[in-house]
């Protein structure tokens, strides 16, 4: 069994001091519905959420300030095709 580490969107190592937020604070913090926040995502215009337990999934902190500071246009253009390329060897 390998254990896979998780990044940030940086491509940094998540560390026990990162913190995940939840869809509710996410949402207060954006401003943006939770399903405008599912959109962005799909389009590569907002983080990957992460799966935190079976039933539930958060956001690092980090990813979301480092949107905050780019906007979704910014976003996708640092991040997108990295989000791309990580979704397609998913499905591969």
């Amino acid at each position: 069994m390998t254990i896979q580490t998780r990044k940030n969107i940086k491509g940094e190592e998540v560390t026990i001091q990162d913190r995940y937020i939840r869809a509710k604070e996410v949402v207060k913090l954006c401003g943006n519905s939770r399903p405008s926040i599912y959109k962005m995502m799909a389009a590569f215009k907002f983080p990957p959420s992460h799966s935190i337990s079976e039933c539930s999934v958060g956001w690092l902190e980090s990813d979301i300030e480092e949107y905050m500071k780019l906007g979704p246009i910014g976003f996708f253009t640092k991040y997108g095709k990295q989000l791309a390329d990580a979704k397609n060897k998913l499905a591969a």
